[in-house]
């Protein structure tokens, strides 16, 4: 028996920028929601793309391909992908572990 993921998004808009936000576990179960509801708003033909991680507890690899596919489509494109670091050190983990948080255009944290 599967477990049933617990996955939350919202969205909001202001111009041509679009903010994701995703809350919970992205995984190969929750993936597809994410892509749809990009492949959806791309057809708005949005400039720039915020996904907010920050509420984001849990990421598997699938989760980890489809932000480094969006950073690629991003540059093709001709888009900005923005991402903001998931608080939760179960789903950060997998983006220190690959390096994927150095090379991701994750947003630089607020400093002192």
């Amino acid at each position: 028996m599967v477990r049933p993921t617990k996955f939350e998004m919202s969205q909001t808009s202001s111009g041509s920028s679009l903010t994701l936000s995703i809350a919970g576990e992205l995984d190969m179960q929750t993936i597809e929601v994410l892509a749809a509801r990009v492949d959806q708003n791309r057809k708005q033909q949005f400039t720039s793309l915020t996904l907010d991680l920050g509420e984001l507890a849990f990421m598997d690899s699938s989760g980890l391909k489809y932000l480094i596919e969006l950073n690629d489509r991003s540059q093709s494109e001709a888009w900005r992908l923005k991402l903001i670091r998931p608080r939760h050190a179960a789903a950060a983990t997998v983006l220190r572990v690959t390096g994927a948080d150095t090379f991701l255009p994750f947003e630089r944290e607020a400093g002192p």
